[in-house]
């Protein structure tokens, strides 16, 4: 799975999920937002995000609420727990304050985690139905 595409602008996106919804950044969203496929969100959501698909949270993205995807990638900043059944990467200007649960981690340097975190299978697949917003 590629986390590094030459385009920098891409967050780190897995190459086979296409991105089909995207947040712009002079956008807010008050409530939760939910699809099947990828999300990019660069702008604002007060409440929880879920997808089938990866989600791309980019440098001026903000995430006050739950996150559920298969793979997750943190640019900007999200305050509220996430759950990963893939992979969840934090760049380094990422930030993530809450609880993780994913299948692995990476944290690039400079990048902020405060929270708790549990890896493995059987931890991601037990906290799959629990995502707590913070609002």
């Amino acid at each position: 799975m590629a986390w590094r595409s030459n385009k920098p602008e891409s967050g780190g996106a897995a190459s086979h999920d296409t991105i089909e919804n995207v947040l712009g950044r002079s956008c807010t969203v008050r409530g939760d937002m939910t699809a099947e496929g990828a999300f990019r969100i660069d702008g604002t959501i007060e409440g929880s995000v879920e997808s089938q698909a990866a989600i791309v949270i980019g440098e001026t993205g903000t995430v006050r609420g739950g996150v559920r995807g298969t793979d997750i990638v943190v640019a900007g900043t999200v305050i509220g727990d996430i759950v990963c059944t893939g992979h969840l990467e934090i760049l380094a200007k990422g930030r993530i304050e809450g609880d993780i649960s994913a299948r692995s981690v990476r944290i690039e340097k400079g990048g902020v985690f405060r929270g708790t975190s549990s890896m493995g299978e059987s931890e991601t697949s037990e906290r799959r139905g629990e995502l707590s917003s913070v609002a």
